[in-house]
C-alpha cells in the first residue's frame, strides 16, 4: 500500500509539472483538476484550524521615485515630495537591516517576480498607504507556504526614528513572507523583538513601556501595540533558550511554517504558540515554568538587579505598577480587574505591617477555568530578591496556599499572580480568557 501511495503522489507530481506549461493555454487537458483528484486520494484530509490568505494590495504608483542598492537586492521607492536624503538614509537602513538578519540566519523575503520593476525587496516611502507590510499574493511554486510582500513607511519619519523604522518595516515584510498563516499579533510581537535586538528600539513605538504599564494584559493576543508588546516575552525566551544569538525565536517560526495542499485557506497549525512550547519542552524546559518566572522578573524592571539579561536592558522608565497595597494583618485584596491569559498582578506588603511576625500564610481563589499561579518574593531593602517560594499550578479548583518564613532581612513582600489559561491561547482569537482572583495574609502564629 505505501508503494502505491507512493506511485500516485509521483504521478500526481508529474502531471502538476505538466499543469505548469499547458496553463497558459487554458489547461485544455484538465490537467490542474486531475492532479488535484489524485493528491486528494493519497493523502490525507486535513483537519485541523484554517485562517484566511492574506489579502492582495496594489503596489503605491505615487511612489515615483527609485534608488536602488548596489549591495543588495533591496530598492526604495518614494513619493515625489521625498527628499534625496532622505531616500539614502532609508537605503542604508535598509542594507543594514538586510546584511543583520542574513547574518542571524533568517531567509529572505521571496522575490516578488518583478512587481517593483526588479526581483528586490521594496520598501516604499509613501502616504499612499498606512506603514506596514503588504501581500502582493501566495507564491504557488514554493514548497512551503509563502506570500510574496511589500513595506511601507511614511515619508514623514523622523530621521531619528528612521533606522528602528526601516527595521521594523523589513522585518514585517520578511515575516508576512515566510508565514502568512501566522497571526498578525505574533508577526508584530517578533517585528518589535527583532528591531530591538538590531537596534535596541522596540520598534516605531513603545509597545514594551504600554504593556508593563498595564501588566495585566496578554502576551500576544491582546498584547499593547497590537500584539506588539509580546516583545517582551520574545526577548525573555532568547535569552533564557538561545544557543546563538537569536536562534530560538527564528527556529520557532521555522517550526511554525507549514503547506497548505487542498482546500481553501492556509493550515493554520501549528502556530506560534503550540511551536514555541514544543521548542521549550524539548529543551527540557516548561512554558509555564517560563510564563511564571517572566512575571516575578517583569517586576525588576526599573526596581532592582535582574538575573535575565533581556529583562535587565529594558528602560527603567517601564516598571509594572503596584496592582494593589496590603496596609494590616490580615488583609484580603480583590483584584481590582481581571487578568487576561498570562497576564499578571503585582501586591505588595511592607515590614512594618506584619510586625516582627516570623511566619505569614496566604491564600489565593482565582476564578474558575482557568489555571493560576501564586509567588511571593521577598525583598531587602534596596528591593532586591532575597527568596521566593511558589505554590503549585493549580488545576481544576482555582486554590493555592503559600506558607511564609520570613527572612530578617526583608523589609517588602511581593505577591505575583498570573493566569495561566486553560490551554495555549489561539492569537487569532479575541477572546483573552479574563478572570478576576482574592488573595489573604494572615498571620501564622
Amino acid at each position: 500500500m505505501p508503494r502505491v501511495k507512493s506511485n500516485l503522489v509521483c504521478i500526481a507530481l508529474a502531471i502538476a509539472l505538466q499543469t505548469q506549461n499547458v496553463q497558459a493555454q487554458g489547461d485544455p487537458l484538465g490537467a490542474d483538476e486531475m492532479a488535484k483528484a489524485i493528491v486528494s486520494m493519497s493523502l490525507p484530509v486535513w483537519k485541523g484550524p484554517r485562517t484566511a490568505a492574506p489579502n492582495r494590495v496594489q503596489r503605491p504608483r505615487a511612489a515615483s521615485l527609485m534608488l536602488r542598492s548596489p549591495h543588495a537586492l533591496l530598492t526604495v521607492h518614494a513619493d515625489p515630495s521625498v527628499d534625496e536624503q532622505s531616500l539614502r538614509l532609508a537605503m542604508t537602513a535598509l542594507e543594514h537591516t538586510r546584511a543583520r538578519l542574513d547574518a542571524m540566519g533568517w531567509l529572505s523575503p521571496i522575490s516578488d517576480g518583478d512587481l517593483g520593476g526588479g526581483p528586490d525587496v521594496d520598501l516604499y516611502l509613501t502616504a499612499s498607504l498606512p506603514p506596514g507590510a503588504y501581500s502582493d499574493g501566495m507564491a504557488s511554486w514554493t514548497y512551503l507556504d509563502r506570500a510574496s510582500t511589500f513595506a511601507v513607511l511614511s515619508p514623514t519619519t523622523p530621521p531619528a526614528m528612521l533606522d528602528a523604522c526601516v527595521t521594523a518595516a523589513y522585518a514585517s515584510a520578511l515575516l508576512l513572507s515566510l508565514d502568512p498563516a501566522e497571526a498578525r499579533t505574533w508577526r508584530r510581537a517578533t517585528t518589535a523583538w527583532l528591531t530591538w535586538e538590531l537596534t535596541g528600539e522596540f520598534g516605531c513605538a513603545e509597545p514594551v513601556t504600554r504593556q508593563q504599564a498595564e501588566p495585566f494584559r496578554s502576551w500576544v493576543a491582546g498584547a499593547a501595540g497590537d500584539g506588539a508588546g509580546g516583545a517582551l516575552w520574545l526577548a525573555y525566551l532568547s535569552a533564557r533558550h538561545d544557543a546563538a544569538r537569536g536562534q530560538f525565536v527564528r527556529d520557532v517560526w521555522g517550526l511554525a511554517s507549514q503547506r497548505t495542499w487542498e482546500g481553501s485557506g492556509l493550515r493554520a497549525d501549528p502556530d506560534l504558540w503550540s511551536a514555541t512550547e514544543s521548542a521549550v519542552e524539548r529543551s527540557g524546559d516548561r512554558l509555564l515554568d517560563n510564563i511564571e518566572e517572566l512575571a516575578v522578573l517583569r517586576w525588576f524592571v526599573g526596581r532592582g538587579e535582574s538575573r535575565n539579561a533581556a529583562i535587565a536592558a529594558v528602560d527603567g522608565d517601564a516598571r509594572v505598577p503596584i496592582s494593589r497595597q496590603m496596609t494590616r494583618i490580615p488583609s484580603r485584596v480583590v483584584a481590582s480587574r481581571p487578568l487576561e491569559s498570562f497576564g499578571s498582578a503585582y501586591v505588595v506588603m511592607k515590614a512594618d505591617v506584619w510586625d516582627d511576625s516570623p511566619h505569614l500564610r496566604a491564600w489565593l481563589q482565582g476564578e474558575y477555568g482557568v489555571r493560576w499561579s501564586f509567588v511571593a518574593v521577598q525583598l531587602d531593602e534596596r528591593g532586591h530578591e532575597i527568596r521566593r517560594i511558589a505554590s503549585p499550578h493549580t488545576g481544576p479548583t482555582p486554590r493555592a496556599y503559600l506558607p511564609i518564613e520570613i527572612d530578617d532581612a526583608t523589609r517588602q513582600l511581593l505577591f505575583v499572580v498570573t493566569n495561566l489559561s486553560a490551554a495555549l491561547p489561539d492569537a487569532d482569537d479575541a477572546d483573552v480568557h479574563q478572570r478576576a482572583f482574592e488573595l489573604i495574609v494572615d498571620r501564622a502564629d
